[in-house]
């Protein structure tokens, strides 16, 4: 038994120490310029006018979400989003170390961790694909694939450990019956807007 103590306090700690390595992800660089220009562009879909797709960069939309979404609905501060090839979109952000495991299954834990430890920001990455619903209700599901905290992985199952269901809102995004499709592609989202055909 008290090994079995021991080997489950030094996984903890090796993984910790991993957990705690900054994984070189750079910040993105976004402007009031950027902002504004996905506000109207969004503005104009949400109001059903135009029929081309429209097109935001990552840049646009990082910007708008920096500005307009609720920091209680997310699981970590200032967020950065990365739009992959694939439908894929990589959501990134820090958190420190002690808030993060609070409320997971070895929240009882970090009372044996170094206060330099808890308080240390580490980096939360969660890699998701894109899929575009249009029943039972008209919305973006970010199904999560991956899980990593520094250097260290997890299962995708972890984020529902770590986090209240208040804090995964994210990861269901409603969308208004003025938008038919969204598609992620490399550095950008296409929107197309439904036709008046399909809204008939």
């Amino acid at each position: 038994m008290m090994l079995g103590l021991l080997a489950t306090l030094g996984a903890s700690v090796w993984g910790t120490s991993r957990a705690l390595e900054n994984p070189g992800i750079s910040p993105l660089r976004v402007s009031a310029d950027d902002a504004a220009r996905a506000q109207q562009k969004l503005f104009r879909l949400i109001r059903g006018g135009g029929t081309e797709p429209v097109v935001l960069s990552e840049a646009e939309l990082n910007a708008f979400v920096s500005r307009n979404v609720d920091r209680r609905d997310l699981p970590f501060d200032d967020p950065l989003i990365f739009l992959r090839e694939g439908e894929a979109v990589d959501i990134v952000g820090q958190i420190p170390l002690g808030r993060l495991l609070a409320e997971s299954p070895v929240g009882a834990l970090t009372v044996l961790m170094p206060a330099r430890w808890r308080a240390h920001p580490v980096w939360l990455q969660v890699r998701t694909h894109a899929e575009f619903e249009r029943e039972p209700r008209r919305q973006l599901r970010l199904d999560v694939r991956r899980v990593t905290v520094g250097e260290q992985r997890l299962p995708a199952i972890a984020l529902r450990l770590l986090f209240e269901p208040a804090r995964l809102r994210f990861v269901r995004i409603a969308v208004p019956a003025t938008i038919a499709d969204i598609r992620i592609q490399s550095g950008r989202v296409v929107i197309r807007a439904t036709s008046s055909r399909e809204r008939t």
